[in-house]
């Protein structure tokens, strides 16, 4: 179902400012579906990618696997953002965060 999935996505971003993805664990919407948006993206319009996460270590550590998988270390394109802690940069285009950042 993935199959289908990118181009769903990437209509949705072309018409709206904000998409919410929801799917069953496991299904690549925190670690897949952002790879893919900055992969089509327009260099010219920096992407802006918030994944947000119920727990801290699910966030940090989405952010190395993701960074890992794009052959580059957390705190450039792929950031994270945690209470009392943060490690991004003015590139991060993907910021893997807790609710607990916008209280």
């Amino acid at each position: 179902q993935m199959m289908t999935v990118p181009g769903e996505v990437l209509s949705a971003l072309a018409n709206n400012q904000v998409v919410i993805v929801a799917g069953a664990t496991g299904c690549g919407k925190s670690t897949q579906v952002p790879q893919f948006i900055l992969e089509a993206w327009n260099d010219a319009v920096p992407a802006n990618i918030l994944v947000m996460q119920p727990r801290r270590l699910s966030a940090l550590g989405l952010a190395h696997r993701v960074a890992q998988e794009r052959g580059e270390e957390v705190g450039r394109t792929v950031g994270y953002s945690v209470h009392l802690d943060s490690c991004v940069a003015p590139d991060t285009q993907v910021l893997f965060c807790t609710t607990g950042v916008f209280r």
